[in-house]
């Protein structure tokens, strides 16, 4: 039995399945290898599987990590191309690391780096919110929706293109327990402190996830 980190990445064609959807059909990709998954004991047995930081529906990456234990021991580009031979189009393999203990404990990870494409009206000029001490919104929380000021979780900002009333940003932002940020509240940060500025349609892409700045694979 052996725990493996897996790397992966989900591209346009899959962004809108869910979290648990994508375990349902990782959980079927798995058995049409013929590798199997370590379970859970007690009355009801499970593949032992964890995914970090889950993404939001709509989002795509290419840094996904999930921890799983499957029952054998296998070579880890071996396990790359047979899951990605039965993975359907869309989600990649990247990466795989054969683990012992906690060597890599994916619940250390506590930023990630998003690029965010949008159409907007008016000011774009993201220095206004990164001058600010405080950024207050409405966020939502398991406790409801309250007030919060997410600015000591907003990293970095930066402005890669702005053509058309189309705006590219780059932004590193606190992912994790302790407090998870998303793309979603910076937008709206804007919205509530840039002049004039208002958000429309936009695609989100997370490009990296670290602790720290550590890199897992």
């Amino acid at each position: 039995m052996s725990n493996y980190i897996l790397k992966y990445s989900r591209d346009e064609r899959v962004k809108y399945i869910s979290h648990l959807d994508f375990v349902r059909l990782f959980h079927r990709t798995v058995r049409r290898t013929g590798i199997n998954f370590m379970f859970s004991q007690g009355f009801n047995p499970h593949p032992i599987m964890t995914v970090a930081q889950p993404l939001s529906v709509g989002v795509t990456s290419d840094c996904e990590y999930m921890k799983v234990g499957f029952d054998g021991d296998y070579n880890e580009q071996e396990l790359t191309d047979t899951i990605n031979k039965a993975f359907p189009p869309g989600y990649k393999i990247l990466a795989v690391k054969k683990v012992e203990g906690r060597e890599i404990d994916l619940t250390k990870l506590d930023r990630a780096v998003y690029t965010v494409e949008l159409e907007y009206e008016g000011d774009s000029n993201v220095n206004l919110i990164l001058e600010k001490n405080e950024l207050k919104i409405m966020k939502k929380s398991k406790s409801g929706i309250k007030e919060s000021d997410i600015r000591p979780y907003i990293y970095s900002v930066e402005k890669i293109s702005d053509e058309n009333s189309i705006l590219t940003l780059k932004m590193c932002i606190a992912i994790g327990s302790v407090y998870n940020l998303k793309p979603q509240s910076v937008i709206d940060a804007m919205d509530k402190y840039c002049d004039d500025f208002k958000a429309g349609f936009m695609k989100v892409h997370r490009s990296l996830m670290t602790c720290g700045d550590v890199e897992f694979l």
